[in-house]
Order: structure tokens, then C-alpha cells, then sequence
């Protein structure tokens, strides 16, 4: 077998990233709408491309990092997905429905866990499985009716839904808008909620994988001094409205202190309509 020289192989390293880059970003795509073993699938596609000897292990290794991330963000949604229809079929009196759910919803749990999802994406889960558990067509049992019913009053703050009901798990909220510092970079919100936040940046400028994991720092112009860091998760590029939508863990307390001092100074959050 000839040897190759310098540029052949430069050649050769160059064509091998450009495939790599095109499956990542087709595997970015598809992730927002595809189901995980399809996302599995180009997954393994990638790792066969990366064990190429002629691919820099340096590029390699970032590449298996990515597609780590990307899998762990597919597997958290579909948690999500399967627990909101576990629940709905526990309010219908579902019990067969639910538990199968509830089955496939630990499968994809684990392998989200295996793709290194943190503890508070674990401890959410486990919080929502009990509550779907306690789920039937007469709604939950009194405890937890007194639960929620004392975690709406202490989270209330007086903002309702435009058209008085609300389908989304949280109200999104345009105004005040709020300044979002993500890993040394400033950008401001499109809408927040306490459970994630649409952020005004281009996806073109944006490093991250959907899946990604970043420290954000949210304040509002309004409030000085209030505010604080907050874990979330990227869930979804919006190139139409040059923005990039984020999820957190769990009810973010941080926009809850923002929420209650917005209350405190009488400005009243505007639902997005």
C-alpha cells in the first residue's frame, strides 16, 4: 500500500471532517422532531466514520462528545413526552396506558442518565413519576391536591394567561424582558417562564449542541441586585426567529425570586399572546 504524503492526507483528513460535520449537523436537525433510535442510528453511522485511522483524534473525540450530547437531549425530551402522556392517560383511568408509558419513559430515563444527565434532570424525573403514579380519572389523592394547591399559592403572583387558560406546563411571559449572560456572552429574552426561556441570538453564532448544558446568570433591567445562576439545557434553534430556546431541570427558582420581586415593585409580567 503506498505511503501517503502530507497533503494526501491533509486531503483525506479534510473530506472525513466535512462528513462528520455534515451527520452532525443532519443528527442537530433531526433531533428537534425525529424519535431516539433514529438519532441512535445516525449516532452509530458517526461512531463507524470516526474510527477511520485517517481521522484526527483530537476532532474525534469533539465529534463523540457532540453526539453524546445530542443522544442525552433526545432521550431527556422523550421523557418528557412519554411522562405528559402517562399522566393524561392516569386521568382518564388508564392504568394499563400509563404503567406501559411509565415502562418506556425508565427505558429512555436510563439511557439519558448513560448520556450524562445531571442529578437535577434525575431528581425531576423521579418527582413526576410519583405524581403520575398517584394520577387516576378522579384526579390525585388529597395529599397531593394540598401539595400543588400550596405551591400555587406560594408561586402565584398574579399573572394569568391572556385568554385565561393555559396549555403550555408554564406561562410564557414577553415583558420585562430579561438579560441573559451565557458563558461570557450577553444576550436578552424573547419570552421566559419558570420552567425554560427563548433567548435572542442566532443559532449561526450560537457553539452549542441541542442538549447542550450551560450556566446561564439571569437578571432583569428593573430589578437591580436580584437575580441569580441557573442550570438549562438547549432544547431548540429557531433560525426563523434568530433565537435559541432553553429548558431548566425543574421550576427555576431564580425566576420565581424575579417573579416575587416583580410583584414586590408592581410590575406586572406581560403573557406572551
Amino acid at each position: 500500500m503506498p505511503v501517503l504524503d502530507a497533503g494526501q492526507r491533509q486531503k483525506i483528513e479534510e473530506a472525513l471532517i466535512r462528513k462528520a460535520e455534515d451527520l452532525a449537523r443532519r443528527m442537530r436537525r433531526e433531533a428537534e422532531t425525529a424519535p431516539p433510535d433514529q438519532i441512535d442510528a445516525l449516532a452509530t453511522a458517526m461512531t463507524e466514520m470516526l474510527k477511520a485511522k485517517e481521522f484526527p483524534s483530537v476532532r474525534a473525540a469533539e465529534f463523540r462528545e457532540m453526539t453524546k450530547i445530542i443522544q442525552r437531549g433526545v432521550y431527556q425530551r422523550s421523557v418528557d413526552t412519554l411522562l405528559v402522556q402517562a399522566e393524561r392517560c392516569g386521568h382518564r383511568g388508564d392504568d394499563k396506558g400509563r404503567n406501559a408509558l411509565l415502562t418506556s419513559a425508565k427505558d429512555h430515563f436510563s439511557k439519558a442518565l448513560r448520556f450524562g444527565a445531571d442529578d437535577e434532570f434525575r431528581h425531576g424525573v423521579e418527582r413526576r413519576v410519583q405524581a403520575t403514579l398517584m394520577t387516576s380519572k378522579d384526579g390525585v389523592d388529597d395529599r397531593t391536591k394540598d401539595a400543588a394547591k400550596r405551591k400555587l399559592d406560594q408561586h402565584d403572583v398574579g399573572a394569568k394567561p391572556p385568554n385565561g387558560v393555559e396549555h403550555r406546563r408554564a406561562i410564557r411571559y414577553m415583558d420585562p424582558v430579561l438579560t441573559v449572560e451565557a458563558e461570557g456572552r450577553r444576550c436578552t429574552t424573547v419570552n421566559w417562564s419558570t420552567r425554560g426561556l427563548l433567548v435572542d441570538l442566532p443559532p449561526e453564532e450560537f457553539h452549542h449542541a441541542i442538549g447542550g448544558k450551560l450556566r446561564l446568570e439571569l437578571r432583569c433591567a428593573e430589578l437591580p441586585g436580584v437575580g441569580g445562576r441557573q442550570i438549562a439545557h438547549v432544547v431548540r434553534l429557531d433560525p426563523d426567529r434568530h433565537a435559541v430556546a432553553m429548558t431548566f431541570p425543574d421550576i427555576s427558582t431564580v425566576i420565581l425570586e424575579l417573579m416575587h420581586a416583580m410583584k414586590d415593585a408592581g410590575i406586572k409580567p406581560e403573557p406572551e399572546r
